[in-house]
């Protein structure tokens, strides 16, 4: 069978400390998985490994079929990352922030205004994309983090706390946009 996301022996160390000891997963294409655990389990860890931001000390996973020690440039082109800790820019809107990230991923200039449209759309952004995120209520700020992470329709979408701090409203209304994303990409 083929995953979506494959690690073997997992590992990074800081000094003696663990943070993450030999993670095995496999995680089939489609699968919404979750990585429970209290505070310092290494779970942001994790991710960051296997968006190689961080490199493992040992161990290696593949992402989409691309190993992310070898080839962390297929791994980037694939994924998409909402971070735990706020990273759109406060001084452009929300339809700036999104240009941004088009650009970045090289999306084609035909497909960016239709894309950045959609995914607007898709969080309930369209009436506030052209104003200042820094006037952005904190839900309507991960609204927009979200609407990044899916802008050039990655095959894997990694969410580091994405409902942190949200009320549960706006929490619910967040798991509806990611199942309704799951959905579309079927």
């Amino acid at each position: 069978m083929q995953y979506t996301i494959e690690t073997f022996d997992l590992c990074k160390y800081y000094g003696k400390v663990k943070a993450v000891d030999r993670l095995n997963l496999r995680i089939k294409k489609g699968e919404i998985f979750g990585l429970l655990g209290p505070n310092g389990a290494g779970k942001t860890t994790a991710i960051s490994m296997l968006c190689t931001i961080l490199p493992p000390t040992s161990g290696t996973a593949t992402v989409n079929g691309f190993d992310i020690v070898r080839e962390p440039a297929e791994v980037r082109k694939s994924i998409g990352i909402v971070f735990q800790q706020p990273s759109v820019d406060d001084l452009l809107t929300g339809r700036e922030n999104l240009l941004m990230h088009t650009l970045l991923f090289k999306m084609p200039r035909e497909m960016r205004k239709k894309r950045i449209e959609e995914v607007l759309r898709l969080v309930d952004l369209e009436k506030r994309a052209d104003d200042l995120v820094k006037t952005y209520s904190g839900g309507m700020r991960r609204r927009l983090e979200l609407a990044r992470g899916m802008m050039h329709h990655p095959a894997v979408l990694f969410l580091d706390e994405p409902t942190l701090g949200l009320d549960p409203q706006t929490r619910e209304h967040m798991w509806k946009y990611i199942t309704d994303w799951k959905e579309r990409r079927k």
